[in-house]
């Protein structure tokens, strides 16, 4: 078969794919290209698009990265704080190993991160306008931790090259 052949399949996609499982994922994928690019543009999000870009990760791992992503956003306010563990026993068809790499992959992993801090900083600042709260010194303190994390973040990637100065021999 020819590489044009496939280009308009004659089959209907199936767009239930997120719902199955992740070995009949696998297989379905393989089997269908043009599916594959289906689901890949059907929802896109910031992270998925991170995702799609990220250079450091084979295509069938960036498809299952963007698969997962999928699964986790999708109940993210459930998801944002369980380990690979808690989320295996949410999802069966997916491993702990294959959730534990997901949310290691720096992408995934700082894209977390900044969702945390916001969920954290919005509690703390709630905390502290309650006035029977108690803790406030702690909120405070987590508050100005956030801020000085998302400083350092945002300037990590300024590279300082310091260039010699050049002088004659005469």
């Amino acid at each position: 078969m020819k590489r044009e052949d496939n280009l308009f399949p004659t089959e209907e996609p199936d767009y239930n794919l997120l719902e199955r499982s992740s070995s009949q994922y696998r297989k379905a994928k393989t089997e269908n290209k043009y599916l594959r690019e289906e689901i890949s543009n059907k929802d896109e999000t910031p992270l998925s698009k991170a995702l799609k870009e990220a250079a450091h990760l084979k295509d069938d791992v960036k498809q299952r990265y963007i698969y997962l992503a999928g699964i986790y956003l999708g109940d993210m306010k459930n998801n944002i704080f369980k380990n690979q563990f808690e989320l295996h026993e949410d999802y069966d068809d997916i491993t702990a190993d294959e959730w534990n790499d997901f949310l290691n992959d720096r992408i995934v992993s700082t894209y977390l991160s900044r969702h945390k801090r916001t969920l954290l900083k919005s509690a703390a600042e709630d905390n502290l306008a309650n006035p029977l709260a108690k803790n406030k010194r702690d909120n405070l303190k987590l508050i100005e931790n956030i801020e000085e994390q998302e400083k350092l973040e945002a300037h990590k990637n300024i590279v300082i090259i310091r260039i010699p100065d050049i002088y004659d021999e005469e």
